[in-house]
């Protein structure tokens, strides 16, 4: 029989878990029409319970120690809010050998050890939900779950980290350089005081991993997809962009190969004007899907904050209570995968913008278009940005070619005598 009441416990109570108990609390008639149970919040856990965050818990069981609450018989569901992979590992896997369903908004996590969690999950006949791990408030992991669930999805790629995004479009409008913004991001409560898991890719590589599992039906490391950061981007890079008519944005991109293969890469991209994904601006996030009926669709909204990241938890919580009034007595998530394996990135092909600082000397470029021709790189663009005092800027940008051989090219590029500086290499085109 369904369950008179969905009773959940909220382990962290940082920004996400005040707003997922602000949702709960203060939205409850609405949700328990919409679940056709009362959906209550019975616990909360934190290591701080007596600072005031702005939320009526009169009627929650507040605790500093969750292993409360999961042992509790009568609590239905955690929600994982506190980030990280331990002890949010731990807890997680209590929850699910306790026969509850778990909601995380963890990325990390999920990247790190969502095989085995779904594994436990269906052992022991629970659900695991993780929507909020991609995109905030955006319901793309629900979409390719679902509403997509037709098509033979062929590509994934889009922006799913705000941090970086906010990074990027102020450096776009205002001329800015990384440092100067990224202290203005951090200022604003964008970026964290230690900004690595943003700015160097490892937020947006663990996002993919979770986007192209479930786009793809597979399982895919994180410590297998190649990701770059957005530390190397300069004010100059983007100012060239912007005169070649493209903005740069970090870019998490999947790509169904033959033979049970997957392009997956994450790094910054100079992107067309006209192309949807370069008037993603601040903190929104925006995700591409191609698939074999529906053609291309694409998700946006806010990828980070408050209220957009906790109503995606409780979009899952309401998933959960659904499949109460249905009384589905096994789990919904599947766990039968296929082996598909990751595409080297040197295997990869792209279009290149390469930055150069050279002797402003006869015979340079000539040194140059003889590497390129030897691994077969055909250049499509050639400019010299200026010269002063002997030195010159040459901007090279290629048609498409091998990355291996654009990156043995670019090595013996490096080694040429002419040569004073490489100021960057970045991919042009989706």
């Amino acid at each position: 029989m369904p369950k008179e009441s969905i009773q959940v416990g909220l382990i962290g109570l940082g920004t996400i878990g005040v707003g997922v108990a602000k949702i709960l609390l203060e939205n409850k008639e609405n949700l328990a029409r919409r679940a056709q149970v009362p959906v209550i919040l019975k616990a909360a856990c934190d290591l701080d319970i007596t600072t005031d965050r702005g939320v009526d818990f009169s009627t929650v069981m507040m605790t500093t120690d969750a292993t409360e609450m999961l042992k509790d018989s009568d609590i239905d569901v955690i929600i994982e809010v506190i980030g990280g992979v331990n002890p949010a590992r731990t807890f997680i896997t209590q929850a699910l050998k306790a026969g509850k369903h778990v909601i995380t908004s963890n990325k990390e996590v999920i990247a790190k050890h969502g095989k085995e969690f779904l594994e436990v999950a269906r052992e022991n006949n629970v659900n695991l939900y993780y929507e909020a791990a991609v995109g905030g408030g955006i319901p793309i992991l629900h979409g390719l779950k679902n509403s997509l669930s037709a098509n033979n999805i062929e590509e994934v790629f889009g922006i799913v980290n705000g941090t970086t995004n906010f990074i990027l479009t102020k450096m776009t409008e205002e001329g800015a350089d990384f440092e100067t913004v990224l202290k203005e991001a951090q200022a604003l409560g964008y970026a964290e005081a230690d900004p690595t898991a943003d700015v160097d890719g490892y937020d947006v590589a663990y996002k993919l991993s979770i986007l192209a599992g479930l786009a793809f039906n597979s399982h895919f490391s994180y410590e297998d997809i190649h990701f770059e950061g957005i530390r190397q981007i300069t004010a100059n890079d983007i100012a060239m962009a912007d005169a070649m008519g493209y903005v740069i944005k970090l870019v998490a991109i999947g790509i169904a190969r033959e033979e049970n293969s997957v392009e997956l890469r994450v790094h910054p991209v100079m992107i067309e004007k006209k192309h949807p994904l370069a008037s993603v601006n601040d903190a929104f996030n925006a995700v591409f899907v191609s698939g074999n009926y529906i053609g291309d669709a694409m998700f946006y909204g806010p990828g980070a904050g408050e209220l957009p990241t906790a109503s995606a938890v409780v979009g899952d919580l309401m998933d959960i209570a659904m499949e109460n009034e249905m009384e589905r007595s096994h789990p919904s998530m599947s766990t039968d995968f296929e082996e598909k394996k990751v595409v080297p990135i040197a295997e990869t092909t792209s279009a290149y913008f390469l930055n150069l600082v050279v002797k402003d000397e006869a015979g340079v470029l000539a040194a140059i278009t003889k590497i390129c021709k030897e691994y077969s790189i055909s250049i499509c663009k050639i400019d010299q940005e200026y010269a002063s005092g002997g030195e010159a800027g040459l901007i090279l940008v290629t048609h498409k070619v091998c990355e291996g051989n654009m990156q043995k090219a670019l090595a013996e590029i490096k080694e040429l005598t002419q040569v004073l500086k490489v100021n960057n290499l970045i991919r042009v085109g989706l």
